[in-house]
């Protein structure tokens, strides 16, 4: 199993000179709501609700630096690339996601959970981790930290020990199905719902979505070996470079209520991405066996 979509080794320095100073300057925004004066585009030739006629450009910046250089931390080749570097590149990668979903899920189970019992303890306890709106922004880049993380750990570990524990998936039957099938579902309720309703419950849908998709996503192939491997490899970090592609495009071109509703579909768009992929590439390697197969009694 070899990592072939990797950023050359120099790109890891210059990450941590984008990442730095981003930080830095998104916590200005976030928590002093800074602005580098003059430092926008002029939109529009009036303000209006939500929108504003000059729109600032710092946390735009902020956010650009952090990702560009967590993703050049993170996808940066190292000195001497194996196939054990390859294994820790797939534990860490799906270990981010998976702690990543599981805190994010566990954050809305007890804000569904509050909204039925309206305890003030529990109201307490949301607002000091979703920090209003402010979570789906961390949610943006904690899969990347937890990566680097997770990453850099196993590798240091590797020193003393020359073999990882595998990624442990879950079974075939029936998790895979039970993925394929609330996924289907949600994504078809969805639909419905924005077509035919006039309020936001098909967004309210979209936070139940990620759940279903992980199943999907961490379930075994009937035959799972390196090969496999490999290509789960590859359809994540194909994901991860689509998804932040994606966003750093919004970052740009979205502005407003509409960052808002980017926001919203990041929490789908890493796992939606790699099942595309991912499923694609199997479908491939099913029609060459099956054209070297026909070959075969040529």
């Amino acid at each position: 199993m070899k990592t072939k979509l990797l950023l050359a080794n120099w790109f890891r320095p210059l990450g941590w000179l984008l990442t730095v100073p981003g930080f830095i300057l998104g916590y200005l925004v976030i928590r002093n709501d800074y602005k580098i004066p003059g430092f926008g585009l002029l939109l529009r030739n009036k303000a209006s609700l939500f929108l504003p006629m000059f729109e600032n450009l710092t946390n735009e910046l902020a956010l650009t630096l952090v990702v560009v250089g967590l993703v050049c931390i993170a996808f940066s080749k190292q000195k001497h690339e194996d196939e054990l570097t390859a294994k820790i590149r797939l534990n860490a990668l799906y270990w981010s996601i998976l702690i990543n979903y599981g805190w994010y899920m566990l954050v809305f189970l007890v804000a569904t959970i509050n909204v039925w019992l309206r305890l003030p303890v529990l109201q307490t306890v949301i607002e000091f981790v979703a920090d209003g709106l402010n979570f789906l922004v961390y949610n943006l880049i904690t899969p990347l930290l937890i990566f680097i993380a997770r990453f850099y750990y196993l590798l240091y570990k590797s020193r003393d020990e020359y073999a990882i524990t595998p990624v442990r998936f879950l079974a075939n039957k029936p998790y895979r199905m039970i993925g394929i099938f609330s996924t289907l579902a949600l994504v078809a309720a969805i639909a419905v719902v924005q077509i035919t309703a006039t309020n936001d419950d098909g967004t309210n849908l979209i936070y139940v979505l990620p759940a279903a998709m992980l199943l999907w996503v961490f379930s075994k192939e009937k035959q799972e070996d390196e090969y496999i491997n490999s290509i789960r490899l590859d359809a994540m970090q194909i994901a991860v470079y689509a998804n932040y592609a994606i966003l750093l495009l919004a970052n740009v071109l979205v502005y407003g209520t509409g960052f808002l509703f980017v926001l919203i579909l990041n929490l789908v768009t890493i796992p939606a991405i790699f099942l595309l992929v991912f499923n694609y590439r199997l479908y491939r390697l099913r029609q060459q066996g099956k054209s070297g197969l026909k070959l075969g009694f040529l």
